[in-house]
């Protein structure tokens, strides 16, 4: 697995190259793993020396960047093309290698000369599928690691080096200290994931998870509804993942927007499947019936999960018209809101009754 790459290089666009001396920049993380593994990416993540980097903000003047972790360990993340490029500086490249994430992640690319530095388990690593930590301290210098391994294991299907899931058992409160924006960014990635890949994932750390729960899983993927977003970052389909793996682990849902976390209270909620408890939930939620969706999905019984599932979408097309609802308030002496409440209760009335007993 450790073979020319060269071609790499070549993918990097001329204008990044001549923000660096090649010969002391490496490329290192990601870019390289997935490349080595031939998947797709498109973040490329270099290190310089801390005498080049903070010259960098002078030779981006004309570029689209950002800094993040401003305070602590400065990144300038570069826009250009159709990548990003990041880029963070080093003192001691052995020193780099141990406060790295896993190995998997610590394979550095010379770019002037095409030497390769690694961790001495990168490659074997690599090629075993294996995920292991560069040090015992990796998780604890930086905890939301805690998620990305997890999305890793997922995502890559590797199999836990044992010291590394006694560390990430070890480790689990300390998530809770993450930013929540960078908590949310990781979770969101972890949950975007196959859910067979993401209970191998997690059962390899935590042998007893129940995961009885799968089967609405697929069920609901079958949603169009639940497929869809709910804002830019997830959908409905995630936030129904995140519910199910919090409630044993809740990092499985740290980081969410109170939005998200709002729509994971709801599913909470006590609805019995009979018409009256359906109506009064649908009434009260008829401008965003994919709160009842994920709770009925989350808590009816499986069987009658597609009958219920059907009400739902007929209920959700279902109109009333408005001089109807003026002609029953005026005859029953009610305020208009009183009278549609009634008018729409009694058109759903027949659909329910229609689908129960067919």
């Amino acid at each position: 697995m450790e073979k020319d790459l060269g071609s790499l290089v070549d993918l990097i666009p001329q204008t990044i190259k001549n923000l660096f001396n090649p010969h002391k920049t490496y490329l290192v993380g990601g870019a390289v793993r997935d490349y080595l593994l031939q998947k797709d990416f498109f973040d490329f993540d270099f290190i310089v020396p801390k005498e080049d980097f903070n010259l960098l903000s002078t030779k981006l003047s004309n570029l689209k960047y950002i800094v993040l972790n401003r305070e602590i360990f400065p990144l300038y993340r570069v826009f250009f093309d159709r990548f990003t490029f990041d880029f963070t500086y080093y003192v001691d490249l052995e020193t780099d290698i141990q406060k790295r994430d896993f190995t998997i992640n610590a394979i550095y690319l010379n770019l002037g000369n095409l030497e390769i530095i690694s961790h001495p388990k990168s490659f074997y690593d690599l090629k075993d599928g294996i995920l292991r930590v560069c040090s015992i301290n990796s998780i604890r210098d930086d905890p939301v690691r805690f998620m990305r391994a997890f999305r890793f294991l997922s995502q890559f299907h590797l199999e836990i080096e044992e010291n590394t899931k006694n560390i990430l058992k070890d480790s689990k409160d300390l998530y809770f200290n993450v930013k929540k924006e960078r908590a949310r960014f990781e979770l969101l990635k972890f949950l975007k994931g196959d859910i067979d890949d993401i209970k191998n994932a997690l059962i390899q750390v935590f042998a007893d998870f129940d995961f009885s729960f799968l089967c609405r899983i697929h069920f609901s993927e079958l949603l169009p509804d639940l497929r869809r977003n709910l804002n830019k970052d997830s959908t409905y389909l995630d936030i129904l993942k995140a519910y199910f793996l919090g409630q044993e682990y809740p990092q499985f849902r740290f980081g969410l927007t109170e939005k998200e976390l709002e729509y994971i209270e709801y599913i909470d909620e006590k609805i019995i499947p009979n018409f009256e408890s359906l109506f009064e939930a649908f009434y009260r939620k008829k401008d965003k019936v994919e709160f009842l969706l994920l709770n009925i999905v989350a808590n009816f019984e499986e069987e009658i999960l597609p009958k219920y599932i059907e009400i739902l979408r007929l209920w959700k097309k279902t109109k009333v018209r408005f001089s109807e609802v003026e002609r029953f308030a005026s005859e029953n002496n009610l305020s208009i809101d009183r009278a549609y409440k009634e008018v729409l209760r009694g058109e759903l009335f027949k659909i329910y009754e229609d689908i129960c007993h067919s």
